[in-house]
């Protein structure tokens, strides 16, 4: 792609996000109704596009036959905003950029994830500091936030820097285009409820950003799924930190209806379930969830609606002595993985319009280690390893 100046960048957004929204639906969100298939998504991790050539790099580490050998065919991967866009003055595809590195390893990632069969969401990610007005500040934000998370004043605005940066991802990545990687969905942002700062409004904040991606997309058709809000489903009571997630979805719902935004057919709902993992929960958060939007959110459906797509999850080991002290640490967390499977997997109860179990992480991280493998450069499978592999393949 030919380099792009920073106010050709910033216009290209603006033009974008402000596209008309009544392109055709993708048809087979709901001309093609088939049999429930929960697909299987594993999550690479952000190291991959932060630091190429890390273990979360799908062309190192043995990664790519991981997801061979386990039968995974869906991945997510974080295109890091700060990393890939490092100089405001200069758009992510300049020769110039400091991200280009970066941006070439992002770009080879799709590429070899489209050669070997794997389908790709993609997730704009963090906030460059310079975006959001944290270049002077030392350390971390107040509440021990990372000042990556912080909401600018105008965040998600048809005319923000961050609708210029998600016009270039969906321009280049788009799954429509005729030539050059491609993507199966763009996961729009990562837990608003518990990373952003501030937690005050965020509803709204999220709110606009369905609104302007909508845009966005329209310019190309709605080619490509859409998903969002991807929320927290930790039960830590609201506060300036956090927003529970049975908080979250009625207000977010409520600030759709605002402001006039109606999903269309490749918008997707999406959330992360951690605690009906970890906490071998029957009555499950997937299933609250869908209650809450029942009746007041459309979008992508598949069998029973409304349907929600889990795209982050798992098991973290450090967790499972506190929560099964009866139980070995690595069998413990390999049953959790089996139990919530089995449990989504069903046609109806636990698994009822749920189109997608997803699992955080190939290699463990030291500091969340819900990986089937022990932290890198350990090729050590634990227990949950072959419980994943034993999931079926999606078609």
């Amino acid at each position: 792609m030919e380099g792009t100046s920073r106010r050709q960048f910033i216009a290209r957004g603006a033009l974008l996000a402000g596209a008309a929204v009544g392109a055709p639906a993708l048809s087979h969100a709901a001309d093609a109704p088939r049999p429930k298939t929960l697909r299987k998504l594993l999550d690479i991790g952000p190291g991959g596009v932060i630091a190429p050539g890390s273990a979360q790099d799908l062309r190192v580490a043995g990664n790519a036959g991981y997801y061979a050998d386990t039968g995974t065919r869906w991945m997510r991967l974080w295109a890091d905003w700060p990393s890939l866009q490092p100089d405001g003055e200069r758009a992510p595809d300049d020769p110039l950029s400091p991200g280009g590195p970066n941006l070439r390893a992002l770009d080879e990632q799709i590429a070899l994830a489209n050669r070997l069969g794997i389908r790709v969401l993609l997730m704009p990610y963090r906030f460059p500091r310079w975006a959001n007005g944290t270049e002077d500040l030392a350390g971390e934000a107040p509440g021990g936030k990372a000042p990556e998370y912080r909401l600018p004043g105008d965040a998600y605005g048809p005319g923000s820097a961050w609708a210029a940066y998600f016009a270039f991802l969906h321009d280049r990545y788009h799954a429509g285009r005729e030539g050059g990687p491609r993507v199966d969905g763009f996961e729009l942002v990562n837990e608003p409820n518990l990373q952003l700062w501030p937690q005050a409004g965020v509803a709204r904040e999220v709110a606009q950003l369905l609104k302007t991606a909508q845009g966005i997309s329209a310019r190309n058709a709605h080619s490509t799924m859409l998903f969002a809000p991807s929320i927290s489903d930790d039960d830590a009571p609201s506060s300036e930190r956090y927003t529970r997630w049975s908080e979250f979805v009625p207000a977010l719902l409520d600030e759709l209806e605002a402001i006039g935004y109606l999903p269309h057919s490749g918008q997707a709902w999406s959330h992360h379930n951690y605690t009906d993992v970890e906490r071998r929960q029957t009555r499950t958060r997937s299933q609250a969830i869908r209650a809450l939007l029942k009746g007041r959110w459309g979008g992508y459906v598949e069998g029973e609606a409304p349907t929600v797509f889990v795209t982050e999850g798992g098991a973290r080991l450090s967790r499972m002595p506190d929560l099964y002290p009866g139980e070995e640490p690595r069998e413990a967390q390999a049953r959790c993985l089996r139990d919530a499977w089995a449990l989504h997997a069903r046609p109806d109860g636990a698994g009822a319009g749920v189109a997608m179990f997803a699992q955080y992480l190939l290699y463990a991280d030291p500091n969340f280690d819900s990986g089937l493998l022990d932290p890198f450069p350990s090729t050590v499978k634990r227990p949950a390893y072959e419980a994943w592999k034993a999931f079926p393949v999606d078609s």
